[in-house]
């Protein structure tokens, strides 16, 4: 399998496995009872530029952030290796990673930001997260799903697929953690007693207090949604120091058995941060099959919630990069991007194009707030 028609079918699977485990604007939907609304939205372009040309990245998706000294790291999943021409078309050479991570500098100012990605002898993107022995790019990906500068090390979560022979035959085969005293470096995979799993696979990370909260989009058994857990940041390598959340309270316990569904009916991916414009903390999810467009916010006072229902959505148009818009996947918060003290947000998110295959960049949403209890 060449390393191109592996990662197509791969864009296929990841979507599948995680809906079930010229500016334009983006259209609105506003709660008025809610205590905040979106405003405005519009596009600020797509992330592909100088950084990823330097590093021969031609497409990617992905793309959450964490802050780390002297800067941000944006990591991304299937990173295609390449160049464009003048126009934009793209010219694929030299195949992929699945676990790709840049730079940003504490001093980039840009709201499209330059990022200096990790790479290779040959100056072309590197795989950050690398494989174990049995493993390997004939049969496995990595994606990273979230991260957390602490403790002076820098933490990125992860999941490990196995492939099979066809477009949908795959599976997750576990979850992990890995650490770099580096931030721009190969991360190493962590090996506790347990071994590399790890028992939580969060798409978002958010530091409280004495905790660190990990907020993760699954299916267990009949019940989809956001599953809630806790782990102290003195033992984040530690499997069997994690908490989950088992009853309102909010009440966690070590014993993953009695975890209970913290958010319901809530599909792809969700990213959390604090806003200080609203003096909440917000939250976005991802579109699901029924409302493959769609990216949906939320409000809540404390990290547990309660978050209740969306406060507000906005629709991604039926076109974008020149090709309609199949789904919309990835959808993260970048506080660093934030201005106005939150009251104007950045989005990231990654879309699938129709008849495009791999050929297509994540898309950045400015939105503007108002929060009407000022």
């Amino acid at each position: 399998m060449s390393a191109r028609r592996g990662v197509v079918i791969l864009k296929a699977t990841f979507l599948a496995w995680m809906m079930t485990s010229a500016l334009g604007c983006a259209s609105l939907h506003v709660d008025e009872e809610a205590g905040s609304r979106i405003v405005k939205s519009r596009f600020s372009g797509w992330t592909w530029n100088q950084g990823q040309a330097d590093a021969s990245i031609v497409s990617q998706d992905g793309g959450f952030s964490y802050s780390v000294p002297g800067g941000f790291m944006w990591w991304f999943g299937d990173s295609f290796r390449g160049s464009r021409d003048r126009s934009g078309k793209p010219h694929f050479s030299g195949g992929a990673v699945s676990c790709a991570v840049g730079l940003r500098s504490g001093t980039d100012q840009r709201v499209l930001p330059v990022l200096r990605f990790l790479t290779g002898a040959d100056g072309t993107v590197a795989q950050a997260i690398g494989f174990l022995p049995g493993e390997s790019w004939d049969r496995h990906r990595i994606w990273p799903t979230s991260g957390i500068y602490v403790n002076g090390k820098a933490y990125t979560y992860y999941s490990v697929i196995e492939l099979g022979k066809g477009g949908w035959d795959f599976k997750n085969v576990g979850a992990g953690l890995a650490r770099s005293t580096e931030p721009l470096a190969p991360y190493e995979r962590i090996q506790a007693a347990e071994g590399w799993r790890f028992p939580v696979a969060p798409q978002a990370v958010l530091p409280d207090g004495d905790w660190i909260y990990l907020y993760a989009v699954a299916k267990i058994g009949d019940q989809q949604g956001i599953w809630l857990s806790r782990v102290q940041p003195n033992q984040i390598e530690h499997p069997s120091a994690y908490e989950f959340y088992c009853a309102p309270g909010p009440t966690f316990s070590r014993d993953k058995s009695t975890q209970c569904l913290f958010l319901e009916d809530v599909y792809g991916q969700t990213s959390v941060a604090w806003n200080e414009y609203l003096q909440q903390y917000v939250m976005v999810t991802s579109s699901n099959l029924c409302n493959p467009r769609r990216i949906w916010f939320r409000t809540a006072d404390k990290p547990w919630g309660p978050w209740g229902k969306p406060v507000a959505d906005i629709t991604i148009p039926r076109y974008r990069q020149g090709r309609k818009v199949k789904c919309v996947y990835c959808a993260y918060l970048h506080p660093e991007l934030f201005s106005e003290k939150g009251r104007i947000m950045n989005v990231t998110c990654s879309v699938m194009l129709a008849d495009a295959e791999v050929d297509a960049n994540n898309e950045v949403i400015e939105v503007e707030i108002e929060s009407l209890a000022r």
